[in-house]
């Protein structure tokens, strides 16, 4: 079992935890969008609060004297040293102003006093922290959905508080002044799902959809192993959830996603112990294909107990545990991955501390993309192809610390599967490597900035999620109109409305399909203009049709 703490980690690493940083005054950065190819324009300034800086820096003083006692704790103060966070704290970007939702599968009634005392532990201010429940009925079920509780240690409800802790120290400990916002999003709100989707519910893309719509967050880490081989309607049933993820890129909302902790090959939906039983050839998480996230794999901070740096930091491997990393099998290169990938989009595009799991890691850097919201004044939007465009090949300039060394091969004693090894610059690996903190969060702010144009993956986003939404297809014959739509949820529900009225409620097939004939007599829809609507979970599409 991972330890940190001297407690056991999360039972639930490798569930579905979400930091989700988005703007709450908008998305994008102000003043408008910038030409492709404006020229880069030197980072904004924040005005530090004077009250936080001495506070920070107490924190600091008080981590660098008691550094061989908090050396082994992760997350704890040798994230803060590795990742050069102090600098940052020093100048006043410490989160103020910004939010970090976590998407959860559970809520823990406990979390304000857990955290209050790893606050006190190292003088850490207590951050706020809200929870919200945006799937089902505005609440958890009376009960944990059974599914879940079959998953036991891995995935179950008790399990989540621990997944929970984590995904709150980890992010408070980057951004201290940033606001937690926990959204609590079990299995099955709807149907009764299948097992991949027990553990990582559609219902967590719900939460995207609503955090973004109503901009309550500035950043979004998911924490999720649910590998692409897992799912009963494969491809149809990964790219269904495609809208969640899209809807927060969109709003510019960049969404930090964690690799999975069992090396090269993924948990399986039906496991009850992280990687006690899974896949037995390469895979990838689902989610975290997605070319619309920062797929964030495994390091380790490499400092002695004095906090002196030993040299590059590694691969996090331990054996049976080590980061997830490989090529999707569902989802096609990016057009931001060609200058370095191959075959299919590959994954991690950089490395956290994942002593903890890979659910350490994502909200670990959901708390750096929470600090460049605030030097921003606003979220940064989706990071990749600025990442990989602009940022990631200018290395240590701009805080890029690369990763030259480990592998995730499953160990000859659990299969002997080979995996892939870091090495220098850009590596399937380890992507670019992990970051200095104090240099990388003003550089990427700058090249966000100065790429936030028409072209900008924020607008990709949006153009994509706007196809989804008018995808209907519909066909005249004889009298009546037959419609035909893609891209739902295999076996869910979607409701049928003309003019806002309801018409149907189908059934998606197991490619996430509906068919229906609209005869205009039988709806009594009068002659002219009319609108159809297709609803669903994830996905609303509209097209308008004429009738007689």
């Amino acid at each position: 079992m991972i330890t940190r703490r001297g407690r056991p980690a999360s039972a639930a690493v490798g569930l579905v935890a979400i930091a989700f940083v988005a703007s709450c005054s908008g998305a994008g950065a102000p003043g408008g969008p910038a030409s492709p190819h404006t020229p880069p324009q030197p980072a904004p300034q924040v005005q530090p609060n004077p009250d936080h800086v001495k506070k920070l820096t107490a924190v600091l003083d008080n981590m660098t004297k008691k550094y061989a006692q908090y050396a082994e704790s992760s997350p704890g103060p040798q994230d803060i040293v590795d990742y050069n966070i102090g600098d940052l704290w020093k100048k006043g970007i410490d989160g103020t102003g910004t939010t970090i939702a976590l998407v959860e599968g559970w809520d823990d009634p406990q979390i304000n006093d857990v955290i209050k005392k790893f606050d006190q532990e190292y003088g850490l201010p207590d951050p706020e922290i809200q929870t919200i429940y945006p799937s089902g009925n505005g609440h958890l079920p009376a009960q944990c959905p059974p599914g879940m509780v079959a998953l036991g240690s891995y995935g179950s409800c008790e399990a989540w508080h621990s997944e929970l802790e984590l995904d709150v120290e980890a992010a408070h400990l980057i951004a201290p002044y940033a606001k937690i916002l926990i959204t609590a999003t079990p299995a099955d709100s709807e149907i009764t799902d299948d097992a991949a989707s027990q553990v990582a519910p559609p219902e967590m893309m719900q939460a995207l959809e609503y955090i973004g719509k109503n901009h309550l967050a500035d950043a979004i880490s998911i924490s999720d192993g649910t590998g692409e081989s897992t799912y009963s309607y494969g491809k149809a049933e990964i790219t269904a959830q495609d809208p969640g993820l899209l809807s927060a890129a969109a709003a510019g909302i960049p969404v930090a996603e964690a690799t999975g902790d069992c090396g090269v090959v993924q948990n399986l939906a039906v496991a009850n112990a992280q990687c006690g039983n899974t896949t037995q050839t390469p895979d990838t998480g689902a989610w975290n294909d997605s070319p619309w996230v920062t797929a964030v794999g495994g390091s380790v901070p490499n400092l002695d107990t004095t906090g002196r740096r030993l040299g590059p930091d590694p691969l996090w491997d331990r054996g049976k545990f080590s980061e997830g990393a490989g090529y999707s099998a569902v989802y096609p290169r990016p057009a931001y991955q060609d200058r370095v990938g191959s075959l299919t989009r590959s994954v991690p595009d950089i490395t956290m501390d994942a002593q903890s799991g890979t659910s350490e890691a994502a909200p670990l850097f959901a708390g750096v993309l929470a600090l460049a919201a605030q030097l921003n004044h606003g979220s940064v939007g989706p990071i990749n192809k600025v990442l990989y465009d602009v940022v990631g090949s200018r290395g240590a300039a701009v805080g890029i610390a690369d990763v030259v060394s480990g592998n995730n091969s499953v160990p000859a004693g659990t299969g002997s599967i080979p995996g892939f090894t870091a090495g220098t610059g850009f590596d399937v690996a380890s992507g670019w490597g992990t970051i200095d903190a104090s240099r990388f969060v003003p550089e990427l702010v700058t090249a966000v900035r100065a790429h936030n144009g028409a072209d900008s993956q924020q607008r990709e986003a949006a153009d994509a999620l706007a196809r989804l939404q008018h995808s209907i297809v519909l066909t005249a014959n004889g009298g009546s109109t037959y419609v035909l739509a893609a891209g739902f949820l295999p076996r869910h529900p979607v409701e049928l409305e003309i003019d806002g009225n309801h018409v149907a409620t189908l059934t998606a097939n197991t490619l996430g399909s509906v068919s229906y004939a609209v005869d205009p007599a039988l709806a009594k829809l009068p002659r002219g203009g009319h609108t159809l609507t297709l609803k669903s979970m994830l996905l609303t599409a509209t097209e308008n049709f004429p009738s007689g």
